[in-house]
């Protein structure tokens, strides 16, 4: 995973991500279960304003400890505070950022595009299509090929006359 794709994942801008791995003294080893844990955090840091590092553990609690199908809920000493985390969507909403970190944002292939071999016909044939009648057309002088068309249209005047009741 590249550092884009990885912030993609998180859901934030990859300076963000570089800041954040950082401050909480992460190695910089962009994988999915660092960016799973990071966009959780994320939650708590945009969502109640809570100190990143404290977040951010509490996101590995969360991930650990608790199924993800159910609402994760934590109230304070005095039930003044309450937090709630829908973890199924906050699954699903991960899911679709993975999903495009991994596939509009994959890496680059190294090096020059191949260039094309041969002609379009010749690559036409290795496709297996059948061009002959192409290929016999292509032979024919302009006049010839103007003559088969006058040809071909005298014949559907006659086919359209021979239909007509």
């Amino acid at each position: 995973m590249t550092l884009g794709q990885f912030a993609v994942a998180v859901g934030m801008s990859p300076r963000w991500a570089l800041n954040a791995l950082t401050r909480l003294g992460v190695k910089r080893r962009y994988g999915e279960p660092l960016a799973r844990r990071l966009s959780l955090a994320r939650v708590f840091v945009d969502g109640a304003g809570m100190p990143l590092v404290e977040a951010f553990d509490l996101a590995a609690e969360i991930l650990r400890t608790t199924d993800p199908f159910a609402t994760w809920r934590r109230e304070s000493a005095d039930a003044a505070l309450q937090l709630t985390v829908d973890l199924p969507r906050f699954f699903t909403s991960y899911g679709a950022r993975l999903a495009l970190a991994r596939n509009r944002y994959g890496e680059k292939v190294r090096g020059r595009k191949p260039k094309r071999r041969g002609s379009a016909l010749q690559r036409a044939e290795a496709w297996g299509w059948d061009i002959t009648l192409l290929d016999a057309n292509l032979r024919r002088t302009p006049q010839q090929r103007l003559a088969r068309v006058a040809e071909d249209g005298r014949f559907l005047s006659e086919l359209r006359q021979a239909m007509k009741p």
